[in-house]
């Protein structure tokens, strides 16, 4: 067997942290936690170092930089099906691709499009002052970015959940380091923006110099580059949608709203920013788990599916109430007085973000079964219903409440009607052998 192919075989051994599903889900929650935790307090600086315009500026680059993030996590989710599906294979087989040299591939290409697509990011980045530093930044970014969700990818497919949330969790620590130096040096909307691209460069120097974690630069599977890079692809369409409505949605703000009217509308984009966070960060964490437990025990989908689903809106009835009663003050205490919102606002985009979070988890298991289509269609369903409803002649709040509610609510009824179609004919097939 050649040195790649053992070493790749090695790598699949299960360890003993892969085997203990208890102590997996609390690292990944743990990683999650310190994500979130650092997320809040960058945003939380910049709100302190910036004024209300400059943020709303930095507002809409941190939208633009996760959304694009957000695609490339079609990487990740593809990339642990993969590894866990090639993991379950027995036998010997022909183990030649790298998914990490395909996840580059595709960040490279990306990082072309971002620059193509330069006159686009002109109309949404409208406060921009440096747009083309923004444009190179975020291109950079992504081809950095491209091979650390291939890194977490990797690492969940092999069940390696400590390695997942030590990356998952060093990438935002690292980002708000630099947020630290940046507001004692007084950094401008240029140098955060820098800072906030700069955190997927940790994956680089991590898995270079953690032995155990070299897994990824060796790690074979048994699947055509080709192949794989269409699958990839194929989840990143899907991501697409995702990113504009999870964490790219200041962006379609920006884009139906007046220049000037956006120009003051910081409090409200860190009010979405700020009510999904709590939710959507261990949800999108939990997305590699979930995949991986689907494709490894897809006989126990339906009540794993009804567990998760009674999770989320207990979540979101209790962080709903919480926000109403407390939001506005912790909203002021962390942010300042401006960003403050009322108690209705807040407490309905926490309502929202549980839809949205219902959104994720059915398209990540429709993946998990295979079903790409139907976790693609479910995604842009949901965003053609958010993007009608921004058009419409309401105030900003009032329509960004109603389309994060409304479009996630008809996408996530969408993924979870197929979901239960596809588990009725694999149960069915089962049962006629």
């Amino acid at each position: 067997m050649p040195s790649r192919v053992r070493a790749a075989a090695t790598a699949r051994t299960p360890t003993p942290m892969a085997e203990r599903a208890g102590a997996s889900a609390a690292l990944v929650a743990v990683g999650a936690a310190v994500a979130a935790l650092s997320g809040v307090a960058f945003l939380a600086i910049t709100a302190r170092s910036l004024t209300t315009e400059q943020n709303t500026a930095f507002l809409t680059f941190w939208a633009a930089l996760f959304a694009l993030f957000a695609v490339l996590s079609g990487i990740q989710n593809e990339v642990t099906r993969a590894v866990r599906a090639d993991s379950m294979r027995t036998g010997d087989h022909d183990r030649k691709t790298s998914p990490l040299a395909s996840a580059l591939i595709v960040g490279a290409a990306a990082a072309l499009v971002v620059l193509a697509l330069t006159p686009l990011w002109g109309v949404v980045l409208v406060d921009d002052t440096n747009l083309i530093f923004s444009v190179v930044v975020m291109g950079a970014a992504a081809f950095l970015y491209a091979g650390h969700v291939a890194a977490v990818g990797t690492f969940a497919g092999l069940g390696r959940w400590r390695a997942f949330a030590g990356l998952t969790a060093g990438e935002s620590v690292v980002r708000l380091a630099l947020a630290v130096v940046g507001a004692v040096a007084g950094w401008s909307v240029d140098g955060f923006a820098t800072a906030a691209a700069a955190g997927a460069v940790t994956w680089v120097a991590a898995t270079l110099s953690m032995p155990g974690w070299r897994t990824v630069w060796s790690l074979r599977v048994a699947i055509g580059r080709g192949a794989l890079i269409g699958r990839i692809l194929n989840a990143m369409a899907a991501s697409g949608a995702n990113a504009l409505l999870v964490t790219g949605f200041p962006l379609l703000m920006s884009a139906t709203t007046d220049p000037s009217t956006y120009a003051s509308a910081a409090p409200v984009v860190m009010a979405v920013s700020m009510t999904r966070a709590p939710l959507l960060i261990p949800i999108t964490a939990f997305q590699s788990m979930v995949i991986a437990a689907f494709v490894e025990h897809p006989e126990r989908a339906r009540s794993s599916l009804l567990r998760l689903l009674l999770l989320v809106v207990a979540v979101a009835l209790v962080g709903g109430g919480l926000a109403a009663l407390v939001g506005p003050w912790l909203m002021a205490l962390v942010f300042g007085p401006a960003y403050a919102n009322t108690p209705a606002i807040l407490a309905l985009l926490v309502a929202a973000a549980a839809f949205l979070a219902l959104l994720v988890l059915g398209g990540a298991i429709a993946l998990a079964l295979d079903e790409h289509a139907v976790n693609t269609v479910g995604w842009y369903l949901a965003f053609a219903v958010s993007t009608a409803i921004m058009l419409m002649p309401l105030d900003l709040a009032t329509r960004t409440v109603l389309a994060l509610m409304i479009g996630p609510m008809v996408g996530s009824a969408f993924h979870f009607i197929f979901v239960l179609r596809a588990l009725r004919r694999r149960e069915s097939r089962a049962t006629a052998t």
